[in-house]
């Protein structure tokens, strides 16, 4: 059974990936952050030539491989274009990031309607996926590689799917390629689609998995073509491993662990929990009706592979690193996304019952929550970014040439400065014209914190830049920095101490 796929283009997938996207309208307002965009977010001089442009993009391909080990020649393409198109201009920068959180929900609603989830569905799964509060950091922060990378690996997905049942695939091969390719080109971890690319296209509806690969076996070492970057670098990044460098020391029960952990917020279990199990109870109690979950499975059989593949690779692709984030998820996630997308599919075509209508608010109601805690989110990131803007305007307008700056990184409070923020703190104080000023990381004990980006101060600090006060007598405050998020509940606050003076003695 083939799921039913209109000839023309839903124009609802359009419109839906926009209405997703306005989810994050409230960064529109949020200045640059000091997370990557002190080293991005700034043109080239404004005498370069299209040469020095290229010549600048690459050494800056270079130097991320030298100095931290990923090769990421695509993603480095969107900074610089986006950073000398927008010429430091936050709000610029913000909206380019809200059109493209919009191109990434459309590119997922496109793979749901092509694998057959209705509408309905489709949209809850979708707004659930993009408003997630756990991977919000993708579209509040300016710069990380999946966020850009997120389009471009959908839309191979979609192409693959679309390639398996053209009667013209060399147009969908085309894109699911060069999409795929652009995807590695932003991280190389997106070697983790691969899987799902081949089920989707070597396995179209109404044939067998040998008949499909039969017909469809020189189409497969294509799809593999684009693995030689990501596998060349790898073999490149192992043999000139030095400090600094991500590590991969392989698989452990540790990692195992923090991805479970992770993939958990990801998935949107702590607001869909109660729903989700709604769903299940929904399920098993109708489960002789028709469709049955034999049926189910046969007619969206490549939603079903898919799925199993992305979760899978998505998995198995961060095992051998010992960190793990909210965004490192992707592509395991949509393995979920798609899952529940299917689940909402199955639970809809139900007759209506007390316990699916118990489902389906349990699941509008998770999703509600979801929204507000995101917003939140978004909240909370603008004022952290605005108190530490605050703070470098007041230090570029008021601190004297030459002014060194003591940048106390806590790890005690999630609310205490930290050593990469310092590091971009000076990187915009430079780019904004007050390289004179020097940043230095200490510890809350006043220790320098050695970090290659930032040597430590050549002596003692005329300003001290901290969250919490300080204890020494030597410094008074200067000033104080506050921005409130939550409606006002909760604030940032931002303490500059200045060295005090001493006074020459009138005996003397």
């Amino acid at each position: 059974m083939t799921p039913p796929r209109a000839a023309r283009f839903p124009y609802w997938v359009l419109v839906g990936g926009a209405a997703l996207a306005l989810g994050y309208l409230p960064s529109l307002t949020t200045p640059f952050d000091f997370i990557d965009d002190g080293s991005l977010v700034y043109p080239a001089p404004g005498d370069s030539s299209a040469a020095d442009y290229v010549r600048g993009w690459w050494d800056k391909v270079r130097a991320n491989v030298a100095h931290l080990g990923p090769f990421r020649p695509v993603l480095w393409v969107h900074w610089e274009l986006f950073a000398n198109a927008f010429q430091g201009d936050a709000v610029a920068w913000r909206v380019s990031r809200l059109v493209w959180c919009g191109l990434a929900a459309t590119a997922l609603l496109w793979l749901m309607r092509e694998l057959g989830v209705p509408p309905a569905a489709a949209l809850t799964a979708a707004a659930a996926a993009m408003w997630n509060p756990y991977r919000n950091e993708i579209w509040t922060s300016l710069t990380l590689a999946e966020g850009v990378a997120m389009p471009y690996a959908l839309l191979a997905l979609v192409a693959a799917r679309k390639a398996a049942h053209s009667p013209a695939p060399a147009r969908w091969d085309a894109l699911a390629f060069v999409s795929f390719l652009a995807a590695l080109g932003c991280k190389n971890t997106f070697a983790a689609l691969l899987p799902a690319l081949l089920a989707l296209r070597v396995w179209p509806d109404g044939v067998t998995w040998r008949a499909g690969w039969s017909a469809n076996r020189w189409r497969v070492g294509a799809y593999l073509l684009p693995l030689a970057l990501p596998a060349a670098h790898f073999v490149y990044f192992k043999l000139n491993w030095q400090p600094g460098h991500y590590e991969t020391p392989g698989p452990s029960l540790a990692q195992v662990s923090r991805i479970a952990f992770w993939i958990k917020g990801a998935a949107s279990l702590d607001f869909l929990g109660v729903g989700l199990l709604g769903v299940a109870a929904a399920l098993y109690c109708n489960r002789r009706q028709a469709p049955s979950p034999r049926d189910l499975v046969a007619r969206y059989r490549a939603l079903v592979v898919a799925s199993a593949c992305l979760f899978a690779a998505g998995v198995a692709v961060y095992l051998p690193v010992p960190i793990m984030a909210a965004r490192y998820t992707m592509p395991a996630v949509w393995g979920f996304d798609l899952a529940f997308a299917l689940s909402l599919t199955a639970l809809w075509s139900r007759p209506r019952t007390p316990l699916r209508s118990f489902a389906t608010v349990g699941i509008l109601a998770g999703l509600a929550v979801m929204v507000v805690a995101n917003v939140g989110r978004q909240q909370k990131f603008a004022a952290r970014s605005r108190v530490l803007w605050d703070a470098l305007a007041h230090l570029e307008a008021d601190a004297p040439p030459g002014a060194r700056i003591a940048w106390v990184s806590g790890e005690t409070s999630s609310t205490a400065l930290n050593a990469e923020e310092g590091i971009h703190f000076q990187w915009h104080l430079s780019h904004r014209g007050r390289s004179d000023l020097r940043v230095g990381l200490v510890s809350e004990t006043g220790r320098p914190i050695p970090r290659e980006e930032l040597a430590p101060l050549d002596g003692e600090a005329d300003y001290r830049l901290a969250m919490s006060p300080a204890t020494d007598p030597r410094w008074r405050r200067a000033h104080e920095f506050a921005a409130g998020y939550w409606l006002g509940q909760r604030q940032f606050r931002c303490l500059l101490d200045a060295r005090q003076v001493a006074l020459p003695d009138p005996a003397k």
